[in-house]
């Protein structure tokens, strides 16, 4: 064989097995998100997602949180045009709540989680993409029980699809690897205050029955609650380094986040869904605990409330323990995310 040949050979060679190797080492997660828009945390969490190698997204499910169920599909769907990853399928999930329903505090208070009005164009039009034709739940239940033990959820929305996936399938709890949840609000760890009501967590507090079956469902659980959110701050110098580089997601930035901080300039915000992807792709970027959470289901003052614990308590024997993230390295959290994002 000509010696030139050979080279190619063996540098092909050396690429096939190294981009093979690279996907046998890719994390494959299901996606479950109350997706809008940026400036929102849960498109910023899938900005990271999707420009990270690490993670193998085998699909988006879009439950009612932020806003709509509606508004998160159409948002998303516009989102992987945006980003040229049109081949990764959207599911449609759960409308509404498991029990909680619309009250006049939801009304006056952050999120559009009971809406059923049309959703409003997002950034460059509607998509032409749509969403598949299955469930959100039957995609979740049959993806996970195809590949036992291989699956990541990842959960940063209400768990409203998550908890009805546990209830449909007896044996699909055993056979998720892990679920990841941006949730909670622990006051047994520093900055634990919630932020929907004093104590409650905007996610956990939509629908707290869903989040109480899967933090009992004794899937292994890495909770990513507001204490390590509170460690975040995106000023306008991180947001300028951000979108120094231009790219489709750094544009989409630019129009959306972009006009937040010309109208304020001094704003600081914090980053949420965005830590709970990170720690699977870097788990050094936060420090956990091992705690027993449960959340409060009593329609009362402490409605949709996580408590957690380094014992279990009278009340919470069905608790379980799991990582709870409560403090980040931010610089390198902040520095991965902006490389991520400019690729």
């Amino acid at each position: 064989m000509h010696k030139r040949c050979a080279r190619y050979l063996l540098a092909f060679v050396i690429f096939s097995a190294w981009t093979n190797a690279l996907s046998a080492e890719r994390i494959p997660i299901i996606f479950d998100t109350d997706f809008v828009m940026p400036p929102s945390d849960d498109s910023m969490a899938l900005m990271l997602a999707l420009r990270s190698p690490e993670l193998e997204i085998l699909g988006i499910t879009t439950v009612a949180g932020n806003e709509s169920v509606e508004r998160a599909t159409s948002d998303v769907l516009r989102m992987l045009e945006i980003a040229e990853q049109e081949d990764i399928p959207v599911y449609v999930g759960a409308d509404m709540p498991l029990v909680h329903e619309k009250s006049d505090f939801a009304v006056q208070s952050y999120g559009n989680w009971y809406s059923n009005e049309p959703p409003p164009e997002p950034p460059g039009g509607f998509a032409t993409k749509i969403a598949e034709q299955g469930s959100a739940v039957s995609f979740i239940v049959d993806t996970v029980m195809s590949r036992p033990g291989e699956v990541t959820l990842v959960a940063i929305g209400p768990m409203t699809n998550i908890a009805q996936a546990i209830r449909a399938e007896p044996k699909f709890a055993s056979s998720v690897k892990q679920l990841v949840i941006m949730g909670g609000a622990v006051a047994a760890l520093p900055d634990g205050a919630g932020n929907i009501t004093p104590n409650a967590e905007f996610n956990f507090w939509v629908d707290p029955e869903a989040a109480y079956v899967a933090l009992r469902s004794g899937i292994p659980i890495e909770l990513s609650p507001l204490n390590v959110s509170r460690k975040s701050a995106l000023d306008i110098g991180w947001y300028q380094k951000m979108v120094a580089v231009d790219t489709p997601l750094t544009r989409l930035l630019k129009d959306t986040l972009g006009r937040r901080f010309e109208a304020d300039p001094e704003r600081v915000w914090l980053m949420y869904d965005q830590i709970a992807v990170a720690s699977i792709i870097d788990p050094t970027l936060v420090t956990s605990e091992r705690l027993y959470v449960d959340v409060n289901i009593d329609h009362g003052i402490s409605y949709g409330v996580s408590v957690g614990g380094r014992k279990q308590w009278p009340g919470a024997e069905g608790a379980q323990q799991m990582n709870v993230q409560n403090d980040l390295d931010w610089p390198r959290f902040i520095e991965m995310f902006i490389e991520r994002v400019q690729r």
